[in-house]
């Protein structure tokens, strides 16, 4: 019996050491390789093109960091929710959920979608590693080129091209506040149909942007 257990565990302590290794190695490479596929993109009809940050409209980033993560520059990954750091007072209430855009990243591409413990689990640790690896431009980057913003849509830049017909690149502030004001259900929101809750959480993207100074990645 003691070997039998034996033989479980050593089987258990390589499928760990097995996967944390092949978890790294994407990790890793995915810092330096783009994103074309991820677990959510596989389905039916969907669409996806890849752009480097530096061709992705600088009002995309702002919108974004607006309405899903105006601490994100500072924090560590996981507290966009903290309560004694200094932020605009509308911004806080933009979020529609207490995830930041690492961990949103994090889940994008490496998991499917689920609420389970597992994926969770799974969650923070892909969040400690993009952050400890990437880095919070190369996160940037991968969010908005992996995120879904309309039904199908994958990224900016096929998001810009199937609502506004312009390259993510030529995005307006008005555009971007768009897009992002629809992020809390982007399959059944629409930017060029907006009702007019939409419409109130636009303007107060809008004004957040505005506020905002320019974006410097170290």
């Amino acid at each position: 019996m003691k070997k039998i257990v034996k033989k479980i565990w050593l089987v258990v302590k390589c499928c760990i050491l097995a996967y944390f290794t092949l978890s790294l190695f994407f990790v890793i490479l995915y810092k330096y390789v783009p994103v074309y596929y991820t677990p959510m993109m596989l389905r039916p009809k969907t669409q996806h093109q890849w752009k480097p940050l530096e061709q992705i409209s600088p009002q995309m980033i702002k919108a974004v960091l607006a309405s899903e993560d105006y601490l994100f520059l500072i924090h560590n990954g996981f507290d966009a929710g903290n309560e004694n750091v200094n932020m605009n007072r509308g911004a806080r209430i933009l979020y529609h959920e207490s995830k930041t855009i690492s961990q949103q990243t994090a889940c994008a591409v490496f998991l499917f979608a689920g609420d389970s413990y597992w994926n969770k689990l799974m969650e923070s640790y892909y969040t400690v590693l993009v952050e400890l690896i990437w880095g919070k431009g190369r996160i940037m980057e991968i969010y908005l080129n992996s995120i879904e913003m309309g039904d199908g849509l994958f990224g900016a830049e096929a998001t810009a091209q199937a609502y506004y017909a312009v390259s993510a690149e030529d995005l307006t502030a008005f555009e971007a506040a768009g897009i992002a004001a629809c992020l809390i259900n982007p399959k059944k929101l629409n930017p060029c149909d907006p009702d007019t809750y939409i419409l109130r959480r636009q303007a107060k993207i809008r004004t957040i942007m505005d506020e905002m100074m320019e974006i410097q990645w170290k």
